[in-house]
């Protein structure tokens, strides 16, 4: 390199390298400092402070200050597009216009015009605009804003601001760094299960879908990354925030290509952080927008359309079905053809199971549950099979087949839970009862063996943490199988049975516990916590003695002990235990130290809540106690910020 001749870019030094800039580093050149004297003597001090020599070479025996080639272009690509936004920001003066525009577009309340009623619904811009500013702005810099999804990477940088927000949410470089070499490995599995399309076939892991990102410049592929980092380290209060502020309610952004992927990965955050009614509320915004882009009827038009209309229905409707809301998109009005591997769809299949709301039928129920096994049937031979899987030596496959075979059970275990949860002696109530158990069984069994497979990569892997919730509904419905009826007690299990079912719920308790890392705030946590004080508080009842517990998203479960005589007293006092909430963390941490009730014989169970008709035995229970949920943490805290 030339010492007389200047860079056209300043000297950026990493935090643990001073020895040699980003440029010179890529370049794989000797470092001479350009500019004033000032940050000559700066590069100077940074290199006295560090302890490194000017002539150090840079060795793989000092990893301090040593990153990886990948990294250093990542780091670099962050560099160049920072600068680039400083421009953009100091130098546009058409973007200045632009900025004044977006301010008042983007507040409801500049509207000023009540002669319009109807662009005043619309929320028109002219009408946003302050009425000695319509004459003076031209109408090019009015639809700027409309147009700028479709604009080149170069002319992204119009919208400075948001990416000058985006950029001061990101990680320090070495918290960067850190990510991409420990906290990313969940990247190729979610892409793979969920069918997400982030990035671009070829960017393989996190770290090359940041230097696209970077390289782009496009302000919602910077917030994906920013939701990436969320998934990565569980701190969803960090980098939600300006996720939310900067692109949920930009019309034109969140409904661009990218933008509707990045609703998508904030809903799977709401979800992660235990917040379903944001995940509903983004998920509902999404599709509104694609309908208005008219995706839901276009969609097979473009596989990449398909996908992501597909991502965004399915997502509504777990979400709407999770917390008890109406979907978003009625199916009359989209295109939900999808070619049929025989006769019936599992799309058909599944919208005209799920669209009905009356009780069902015994029959109907074993109906949906052949029907279930019929679509199933068209899988290879022995694919959901446990032994089969077990010998499978393809992880990837191996983790696709358990987790098909943990939703094919959910599935059932929710179709039969009415006739589990309902008196004994109804008609099909052992029936039902006992396919709910053995679905319950295999789910949990399923879930046991993504986490034991490889319990260092499970603590990391989302994919398996948000499983964590279907697993405790599994474990619930596992351990009342255990417990009587307050009618009468169903001695039908055997007691081998009894003890490989006590054993799954120990291990259950010991994966969720592990999974959540020592946050009892995050899913796992919270599912953790809510077993575990069923099982231990069904553990400690004294004789005569019964406790309510509200479990997550299933419902108020009474457990109560039989007294010496056999009587249940009438007159106890309940004990309400709302496991949603923030309670001490137990103090046992091997699975062997969870011990359930050796003896269920005088323990009996009551249900409360919206799988069954109210029960006429507890009219006074409250509403909030029925739809008990993780959402405890799920609102502003009073200063309007995410709970820590």
């Amino acid at each position: 390199m030339n010492s007389g001749r200047r860079r056209k870019v300043r000297c950026i030094f990493l935090p643990n390298n001073s020895e040699r800039c980003i440029h010179c580093t890529r370049r794989g050149s000797t470092c001479v400092p350009q500019g004033s004297d000032k940050s000559k003597l700066h590069h100077d001090s940074n290199q006295t402070s560090s302890g490194v020599s000017p002539n150090a070479p840079m060795t793989a025996g000092n990893p301090p200050n040593v990153h990886s080639n990948a990294s250093v272009h990542v780091i670099g690509a962050l560099a160049q597009l920072k600068e680039r936004v400083r421009l953009s920001l100091n130098d546009d003066p058409q973007y200045a216009m632009g900025a004044a525009v977006n301010s008042a577009v983007t507040n409801p309340d500049t509207v000023q015009s009540g002669c319009a009623p109807i662009m005043q619904l619309l929320n028109h811009e002219l009408l946003s605009l302050p009425q000695s500013n319509k004459e003076a702005l031209p109408r090019s810099a009015i639809l700027q804003r409309r147009d700028s999804s479709r604009h080149s990477s170069t002319q992204h940088i119009d919208r400075a601001d948001v990416l000058y927000g985006l950029c001061r949410a990101l990680p320090s470089e070495s918290e960067m760094v850190e990510i991409f070499q420990s906290r990313s490995h969940w990247w190729q599995t979610w892409r793979e299960s969920f069918a997400l399309g982030w990035g671009d076939e070829d960017d393989s892991d996190l770290q090359s879908f940041a230097m696209r990102a970077f390289r782009t410049g496009h302000p919602c592929l910077l917030a994906i990354l920013l939701l990436c980092f969320a998934f990565s380290t569980s701190d969803f209060g960090r980098y939600l925030h300006p996720v939310e502020q900067l692109i949920v309610h930009d019309d034109d952004l969140a409904g661009s290509r990218y933008g509707l992927q990045c609703l998508m990965a904030l809903g799977l955050c709401y979800m992660s952080s235990l917040k379903p009614r944001r995940a509903w509320i983004v998920y509902r915004r999404a599709n509104t927008l694609a309908q208005l882009a008219g995706i839901h009827q276009a969609h097979r038009n473009s596989e990449l359309l398909d996908s992501l209309f597909w991502q965004l229905f399915s997502a509504d409707r777990w979400v709407s079905l999770m917390i008890g809301l109406p979907y978003s998109v009625p199916e009359n009005l989209c295109d939900l053809y999808i070619p049929p591997l025989k006769d019936t769809t599992p799309i058909s299949f599944h919208a005209r199971h799920l669209s009905t709301n009356q009780e069902p039928t015994l029959s109907s129920v074993i109906r949906t549950d052949e029907q279930i096994d019929e679509v199933t049937s068209q899988l290879p031979t022995g694919y959901l099979d446990m032994e089969q899987i077990s010998l499978c030596q393809d992880i990837p496959e191996r983790h696709s087949r358990l987790y098909r075979l943990a939703n094919i059970h959910q599935l059932k275990a929710h179709l039969y839970l009415p006739f589990f949860l309902q008196s004994s002696g109804l008609s099909g109530q052992e029936h039902g009862r006992a396919s709910c158990v053995k679905s319950a069984r295999s789910l949990l069994e399923a879930y046991l063996c993504l986490y034991e497979s490889d319990p260092t990569t499970a603590r990391i892997d989302n994919s398996v943490k948000l499983s964590g919730f279907s697993a405790l509904t599994a474990a619930v419905i596992v351990f009342l199988h255990l417990l009587g009826r307050h009618t009468s007690r169903e001695n039908t299990s055997k007691p081998h049975s009894d003890w490989y079912d006590q054993s799954l719920i120990k291990r259950a308790l010991s994966a969720l516990k592990d999974c959540s890392e020592g946050q009892p705030s995050s899913l796992s946590g919270q599912c953790h916590t809510a077993l575990e004080e069923l099982v231990t508080s069904s553990q400690s009842l004294v004789k005569g003695a019964s406790r309510q517990i509200a479990v997550p998203y299933f419902g108020v479960v009474a457990v109560s002990r039989k007294c010496d005589d056999g009587v249940e007293r009438e007159d106890e006092t309940w004990e309400d235990i709302p496991t949603g909430l923030d309670v001490p963390e137990p103090v046992t941490t091997d699975a062997d130290q969870y011990n359930v009730p050796i003896s269920f014989d005088d323990l009996l169970f009551s249900y409360v809540g919206p799988w069954v008709v109210p029960n006429p035995m507890y009219p006074d229970l409250a509403v909030d106690q029925v739809d008990a949920g993780l959402d405890w943490m799920s609102e502003l805290n009073s200063s309007g910020n995410f709970r820590e």
